[in-house]
């Protein structure tokens, strides 16, 4: 994954509504007549921000399957939501729609992708697939979508700024007070140096890197279906007091506060700041020649458990496809060694497998062998209210974590936005 995530994160907070407001499909089982009538070429939508490597997947494809070629339509990520809502409803669907994580659980709900089960339970690496992604695309038992374009969030800091500190760069944070303490070291170097830094007017930058810090006390601020707060978990008191803690101490610059995400990857660049939680698509754009120095690891928690957010793409079969069958068989065949470690994994991208990362390609950098890791424990939030609750700049999400943290609020903080989130999630 590239640079282009994280605009990617900010921009996507249309689309709840837009999904909400359908009237349900038909959802067709791909292993049904109508889906096997269809073997011949295929139409495949995916988003412009992650164009280029469906693109080399589909070159290749077209190369050897010339009688059953794929075109493929690179769709504008805001507008991509609508599109297929109105493709799908009006019967002028594409046969492959490969959807944002975010926006799965929504379609799933509104009957827009074909139950594909049947199919990739039968696939020998089925326990491989990131298991979070299959299951954000699942409903009632039932699979819908399965990871294609994976993302994980994980915890970036600059080794030279841990030694000047007197920290060993080998042995990065494991536990919260760690980061604290690594932190304060970091900071006490002066010169306009801090030892963290965090997207602090970001909602969905805020979701994708604070959320682990949640989920690795052991805890979540939602309960399991999604439809309602858990706001006193302790686990979230944990993570949150960690970052209000650190704002407090000035231990995080100032601007942080009003950072958008603008220029939330351009901040741990300018090689003053000693750690940032980001997505694995850093791992690109810092490994450039004249990127910083840096490393990555896991996100932990208080007692030492990690958590990382698994973002990027779903893939599955939108309803009223005129040619599932073809559609399938790309899809199987993206998730095959030969296009994973060939295509994906040389492009830098996770792969979607688990028994595949042990791979040349992601061997080659041991940054990317622990972010691919992190794919078997990466979580992702299941409700179909995401992007209402965690996107939208004005959500209580956001709203949450500037109360506690930039505000002082506590655990006031839960008091104050907890009618938000209740009519965020009616």
């Amino acid at each position: 994954m590239k640079p282009k995530n994280a605009s990617r994160i900010v921009a996507a907070g249309l689309a709840a509504a837009l999904i909400t407001g359908l009237a349900a499909c038909s959802s067709p089982d791909a292993g049904s007549d109508n889906g096997n009538a269809g073997n011949g070429p295929a139409t495949l939508w995916v988003r412009a921000a992650d164009a280029p490597l469906d693109e080399a997947m589909v070159k290749e494809w077209n190369a050897q399957n010339p009688e059953r070629e794929i075109s493929l339509v690179a769709i504008p990520d805001a507008q991509y939501v609508q599109k297929f809502i109105q493709g799908v409803s009006s019967g002028d669907s594409p046969d492959i729609a490969v959807v944002d994580i975010a926006n799965a659980q929504a379609l799933v709900n509104q009957d827009l992708l074909t139950d594909i089960t049947d199919k990739v339970e039968a696939l020998d690496y089925r326990d491989a697939l990131a298991p979070a992604a299959v299951d954000v695309a699942s409903k009632d038992g039932q699979i819908y979508g399965v990871p294609h374009q994976l993302d994980v969030s994980l915890l970036y800091y600059n080794p030279t700024l841990f030694e000047a500190a007197g920290l060993d760069p080998a042995s990065p944070p494991t536990t919260s007070e760690e980061i604290l303490d690594a932190a304060r070291k970091i900071t006490a170097l002066g010169n306009d140096t801090y030892g963290f830094y965090f997207a602090g007017n970001c909602a969905g930058c805020n979701a994708y890197t604070t959320l682990p810090f949640i989920w690795a006390n052991g805890g979540d601020i939602l309960n399991e279906d999604g439809t309602a707060t858990t706001l006193d978990d302790p686990a979230v008191a944990d993570a949150m007091n960690l970052f209000q803690t650190m704002w407090e101490e000035k231990l995080i610059p100032s601007s942080a506060q009003d950072e958008t995400g603008a220029t939330w990857i351009t901040a741990f660049q300018s090689g003053k700041i000693g750690m940032i939680a980001l997505g694995s698509f850093g791992i690109g754009l810092y490994g450039a020649d004249d990127g910083p120095d840096f490393d990555v690891t896991p996100i932990p928690g208080v007692d030492g458990k990690t958590a990382s957010f698994v973002g990027g793409d779903i893939v599955g079969i939108p309803a009223n496809a005129k040619n599932a069958g073809t559609a399938w068989d790309f899809i199987e065949w993206s998730m095959s060694d030969e296009v994973q470690t060939d295509i994906v994994a040389k492009a830098g991208s996770l792969v979607v497998r688990s028994d595949l990362i042990d791979n040349p390609n992601t061997s080659a950098d041991p940054r990317r062998v622990t972010a691919n890791k992190l794919i078997a424990e990466a979580q992702v939030p299941r409700t179909e209210k995401y992007n209402s609750l965690f996107i939208d700049s004005t959500g209580p999400f956001l709203q949450f974590i500037r109360s506690w943290v930039i505000d002082g609020q506590g655990d006031g903080a839960i008091q104050s936005t907890q009618s938000a989130w209740d009519e965020r999630l009616k």
